[in-house]
């Protein structure tokens, strides 16, 4: 068999009347919700239900959405997640999203959408997918600790061979000109400060982790 039989005889197959059917009930359902693009994709799909007797594989995918968007159940549970929107919620689905755009290639469409748009609700799936997930709820625990480190004061960088810190600084004290105020990784101890090593006349960003406490 060539590609393009083994290809068709992978599209879904419904009996014809069914499908017709239960396209119709479904435009039937949405009238008052479906967008223009939508009621005009659900003629497209009549046509092609009469004509073949079956949609192809993104057609089926698409057509599944729409109709679990017009379930009255779905509309219902939709609007109960609308109505407890709240500007809590909008702060750490923004935070998300800046923590998506800081940590690519995740729900990078979603991400720039809760930035721009104010009032966009993402589904209730979305958002816990986008911030209920391990990786950020670690990032609001270290964006919500205060710094270990005060500007203006001395500390050390630590000696370790896992620094990334060049060998010839580590060891050194450097003293603390500025700290990041929004933390967007999950790793912990993952600030950033910027330093100024003793002697030197050029700063450099380290994170937390890789510093401790002068002891002079």
């Amino acid at each position: 068999m060539g590609y393009y039989g083994r290809r068709y005889n992978r599209q879904p197959r419904q009996n014809n009347p069914e499908l017709v059917a239960r396209i119709e009930k479904t435009a039937a359902k949405g009238v008052s919700t479906l967008t223009d693009w939508e009621r005009n994709f659900l003629s497209s799909l009549l046509e092609s239900a009469k004509k073949w007797g079956r949609l192809t594989a993104k057609q089926h995918e698409v057509y599944q959405r729409i109709e679990r968007n017009s379930d009255p159940a779905f509309q219902a549970a939709r609007k109960s997640w609308n109505e407890s929107w709240t500007p809590e919620k909008r702060t750490k689905a923004v935070f998300a999203a800046n923590y998506y755009k800081a940590n690519p290639p995740y729900f990078s469409d979603a991400a720039d959408r809760i930035i721009n748009d104010s009032s966009y609700i993402p589904s209730e799936k979305l958002y816990r997918k986008m911030v209920e997930n391990k990786y950020v709820q670690r990032a609001m625990a270290n964006a919500a600790a205060p710094p270990l480190y005060a500007v203006a004061s001395m500390v050390t960088i630590r000696d370790s061979t896992q620094s990334p810190i060049r060998p010839s600084l580590r060891g050194q004290d450097v003293l603390i000109v500025d700290v990041e105020k929004d933390v967007l990784h999950a790793t912990k101890g993952s600030r950033s400060y910027t330093v100024l090593p003793i002697g030197a006349g050029e700063t450099l960003v380290i994170q937390e982790r890789w510093l401790k406490k002068s002891r002079k």
